[in-house]
């Protein structure tokens, strides 16, 4: 079959496009920017957010047989929910209903019911157009999905980790699905293609709340239950209104709204339609969650914040009360006057450069890079023309064994810049 994909780079689109491939799939996939090249893959320039402006700029794919669209944002701004869950999807899916191309719509599980937030009402303004087109359309509305790259998932196995667990909510009931299962029912869908239009939620078998789900990934990390504590709402409150413009996905008003609410369904109809069900959670989480990936959720912020304060700390006090011991330094190795101290301010304002860089991402791969090199050469050098450095009682030269490895962690860990932006 030859498929249109939407948001392939996304989480659910990363699992399901080696997965339409491995079934046999021809796979045509859009972005806003040229990916990286895969075997077997094309590629068509798409902006979802400026197709309501301008139809004309998607260069349509021949013999297109179904457009799975797999683009979603868990934004705070409802404009650009609107232009990329709402009014682009629904240009593309008319186009596609022109051409007689059936259409798989991932929406969202309390689409259509829960008007009030933004990313649901988004979600059902696009169903609605997609089920209203007259063909044999489906909308897969899924429950929270849990797997290996999501957003909600790295904030659930981030919580995971601690030893007591704070919860925006302890009450609320959801029936989570692996991303695996989500991918699944695509599949099936495809092989069995209902006869007329179809809404079908997409949900695992199991009723539980929040702590209980975070238990399930305790436990597949290999560790007990947790003991949890429920956040007061105005505390809550609070946390999501400070999260939103530091661009906290997981945490904001609406996520606030959502985690309050229900979210189940019947699995029966998906498997109704073409005999696909869910497995049970624990059944899912063989290879993921890893217990030192998990750590290192927490562990590589830790060390940023810990690097960043020595390099800022260093050029501070270099600036200020061991600008004199800095100017001894230099008097040890034959440099004295206005280039002794040139030295000191310069070295100070590089150090105060490299801290900051890591608050950056864009320049956070050179600044790590840097930082290393820096460390080895100060270290070389030290070793070499001022061995008795080495020997001060808090081995301030020796700590260097340690900073360095964990910088080179952090760089190799550092993802390229160019993943980001996608």
């Amino acid at each position: 079959m030859n498929v249109l994909l939407t948001g392939s780079s996304g989480f659910l689109g990363s699992h399901l496009l080696p997965a339409l491939l491995a079934a046999g799939h021809r796979v045509i996939i859009t972005s806003r920017t040229e990916p990286v090249r895969a075997s077997g893959v094309e590629w068509r320039r798409l902006d979802l957010a400026r197709l309501a402006e301008d139809a004309e700029q998607f260069d349509w794919p021949e013999d297109i047989d179904v457009v799975i669209n797999a683009a979603g944002l868990l934004s705070a701004d409802p404009a650009q929910l609107d232009a990329i869950q709402d009014h682009g999807p629904r240009v593309l899916f008319s186009q596609a209903a022109e051409r007689g191309i059936r259409i798989l719509q991932v929406s969202a599980l309390g689409a259509g019911e829960h008007a009030d937030i933004a990313f649901l009402a988004s979600k059902s303004r696009a169903d609605d157009h997609v089920l209203q087109l007259g063909t044999r359309n489906v909308v897969l509305r899924p429950s929270l999905v849990v797997g290996p790259g999501g957003t909600s998932s790295n904030w659930l196995v981030r919580l995971s980790v601690l030893p007591v667990i704070p919860l925006l909510n302890a009450r609320s009931q959801l029936q989570p699905v692996h991303v695996d299962d989500l991918v699944g029912a695509v599949l099936a869908l495809l092989r069995k293609w209902p006869e007329q239009a179809l809404v079908l939620p997409v949900v695992g078998p199991e009723a539980m709340n929040q702590g209980q789900l975070i238990d399930r990934l305790r436990a597949a990390q290999g560790w007990h239950p947790a003991r949890y504590i429920a956040v007061p709402t105005c505390i809550a409150g609070s946390i999501a209104r400070i999260g939103e413009p530091l661009g906290w996905r997981a945490v904001s008003r609406q996520t606030l709204q959502l985690v309050t609410r229900d979210n189940l369904a019947d699995p029966e109809p998906l498997y109704a339609a073409c005999g696909y069900r869910a497995a049970p959670l624990a059944l899912r989480l063989c290879d993921w969650p890893v217990a030192q990936l998990s750590a290192s959720l927490w562990l590589r912020p830790a060390l940023l914040m810990a690097l960043m304060i020595i390099w800022l700390g260093t050029a501070a006090v270099c600036l200020g009360p061991g600008y004199d011991w800095g100017l001894r330094i230099m008097a040890e190795i034959g440099v004295d006057g206005w280039l002794a101290s040139s030295s000191v301010i310069v070295g100070a304002l590089l150090d105060a450069a490299l801290g900051l860089g890591l608050l950056l991402p864009r320049w956070r791969r050179r600044a790590l890079g840097a930082q290393l090199g820096l460390m080895l050469t100060y270290t070389l050098f030290i070793s070499l023309i001022l061995p008795h450095y080495w020997f001060d009682p808090f081995m301030a030269v020796g700590k260097n064994l340690v900073l360095m490895p964990a910088t080179l962690w952090l760089l190799c860990s550092e993802p390229p810049t160019k993943e980001r932006r996608r």
